[in-house]
């Protein structure tokens, strides 16, 4: 967030944009301008965009919406991967806020979901969720603290800011009344609620990015599921001593749903040495192999190797003879695995992926960023396949 606003001009107004406390916000206090999370393109051009006109702009048929839908007016749109996605729409009447699903090939089946109350509630919602992520304002106290404890504190304030604004009886059209919603905050901001806070597990590690809380993978895959190795198993190549004492007192889960564990003899051979005990003799294999210490496999046909020297692990592709970065180390892989298994169970619960599946997707990837520095670079190339984001957002597949 660069800390500008967009305001509307007076004049700029629709004569059917009605809602004097909404003319006043974007007149006077605006909303933010360079947003993470969602941009306000026509309000940074001062159009008073009807849905109806910006339909008629796609050069769509805008006669098919219907009336309630095609009189709401565009504020901007959710980000998802940094480009625009679902549209942000207000009433013009009631001064509701909603995100709208538009497919420009059939207009009339256009759906709106509720967003904010109103839009200084939603200048609101921004400001807090910056300030959950910046650990500052009312969350400064935050600061240093990690833990399972600190996780649930922090969901329930954070989750606070939202239940605790005036979401009122009417005026949310087709979206229904907030009393016949399933749920009293909807998807977006839950999303931010639950998510978010996962990235507050863990302290800082010693020669790791992170110190797990002690029996955090145990509670979470049951503590039959998860792997801890002998040290006398640890091979010579795996110098890393904060890896090494990660492997044999914490360990990994067998099933990571995205990252199994090897179960034969690959696991914890380097690649040469699988090389001469495998049927895969012959192939190029990348350079530094003889430091590769084989882990296990990921989804999507890749195995993920260890560099024995540094810690950091890697992905390859079967076969390739190259690795790619995809966790700093051992630890936020761990991290990364239990993250994803906490919002399969959030899921089954709160039904993100209904609706709202890529901006779920989006903030597991800054949840992940905010502790992993490697894991969610931005790509260097088209070819450059950083692998957690990219299958975070794997909505065909399932991911999440």
């Amino acid at each position: 967030m660069t800390g500008t606003t967009i305001t509307m001009p007076e004049h700029a107004f629709d004569p059917e944009f009605r809602h004097d406390p909404t003319r006043r916000r974007l007149t006077a206090g605006g909303l933010p301008d360079g947003h993470a999370l969602m941009r306000f393109g026509p309000l940074s051009e001062a159009r008073s965009l009807t849905v109806r006109q910006y339909v008629l702009d796609m050069g769509a048929d805008a006669s098919v919406l219907a009336p309630d839908t095609g009189s709401l007016f565009v504020l901007g749109h959710l980000l998802v991967q940094g480009d625009e996605a679902d549209e942000i729409v207000v009433d013009g009447t009631t001064g509701r806020v909603f995100s709208m699903w538009l497919f420009d090939k059939h207009p009339e089946s256009a759906e709106v979901f509720p967003l904010a109350p109103s839009v200084d509630a939603l200048a609101r919602f921004l400001s807090a969720v910056d300030d959950f992520t910046a650990l500052r304002g009312d969350f400064a106290d935050l600061v240093g603290r990690t833990g399972p404890e600190v996780v649930e504190e922090a969901t329930a304030r954070l989750l606070s800011v939202f239940t605790d604004e005036e979401w009122g009886d009417g005026g949310w059209g087709a979206a229904g009344d907030p009393q016949e919603w399933d749920h009293a905050v909807p998807a977006f901001w839950r999303i931010a609620a639950l998510i978010r806070p996962l990235a507050l597990i863990a302290a800082p590690g010693d020669g790791l990015r992170l110190d797990l809380p002690k029996g955090l993978l145990d509670e979470e895959f049951g503590p039959g599921e998860v792997v801890r190795m002998a040290p006398a198993d640890l091979p010579a190549a795996l110098e890393h001593e904060p890896t090494r004492r990660f492997l044999t007192e914490v360990g990994l889960p067998q099933d990571g749903l995205m990252f199994e564990l090897w179960r034969d003899d690959y696991l914890l051979q380097t690649l040469p040495e699988r090389e001469e005990t495998g049927e895969d003799g012959g192939e190029r294999l990348p350079a530094g192999a003889e430091w590769l210490v084989c882990l296990g496999s990921l989804v999507h046909d890749f195995e993920a190797l260890i560099d024995g020297r540094t810690g950091q692990v890697h992905y390859r592709e079967y076969h390739s003879d190259t690795v790619t970065p995809v966790n700093a180390d051992i630890s936020t892989l761990a991290f990364t695995v239990w993250m994803h298994s906490r919002e399969q169970t959030l899921d089954k619960e709160h039904d993100f992926t209904d609706d709202f599946y890529d901006c779920l997707a989006d903030t597991m990837a800054a949840a992940l960023a905010s502790v992993d520095p490697v894991a969610c670079l931005p790509a260097a190339s088209p070819d450059d396949y950083r692998y957690w984001p990219e299958v975070f957002h794997d909505e065909a597949g399932g991911v999440l």
